[in-house]
């Protein structure tokens, strides 16, 4: 893609000022927009950002998933996840990144954040995916928001 049709597509006027969503990105920008035209996706600012966030909380998901399938069947499984991920079965299988999570694009910043409903679960994402969150955003220039906080 050009820079003058990704700058149409992609930037935003903020204030007289061109903002691009994406400048921080160190993913592969390329292969994102070519999978989302694979799978016949609209190409805008909105699209592009939904579809990295949806794809992260579904990493994120299928995580949780695996210890919930290992601990399953494991006599003492709330000791067991506390000791290897500092929270118990219980407060594990709670969460839902698909569901917990939402973004907006405001100003041209890909802001992540817990759902109102989900933000009681603030601690527990953080023991669990913390580290993911941040590298996250350093691989995308999103900023996630921990109430009130930029991670």
């Amino acid at each position: 893609m050009n820079q003058s049709l990704y700058d149409a597509v992609f930037c935003v006027d903020v204030g007289g000022q061109k903002v691009d969503p994406f400048a921080a990105a160190t993913i592969d920008f390329g292969k994102v927009v070519g999978d989302m035209k694979l799978g016949g996706y609209e190409i805008s600012s909105l699209t592009v950002a939904e579809f990295i966030v949806l794809h992260q909380l579904d990493d994120m998901r299928k995580f949780k998933n695996q210890i919930i399938q290992e601990a399953h069947d494991v006599e003492n499984r709330d000791d067991v996840c506390r000791e290897k991920y500092g929270l118990s079965f219980k407060d594990i299988d709670a969460l839902d990144p698909t569901t917990d999570f939402e973004f907006d694009l405001k100003s041209g910043q890909v802001i992540l954040f817990l759902a109102h409903d989900a933000q009681y679960k603030e601690d527990a994402y953080m023991k669990l995916y913390g580290q993911t969150l941040q590298k996250f955003c350093q691989d995308t220039g999103f900023m996630y928001t921990k109430l009130g906080e930029a991670l």
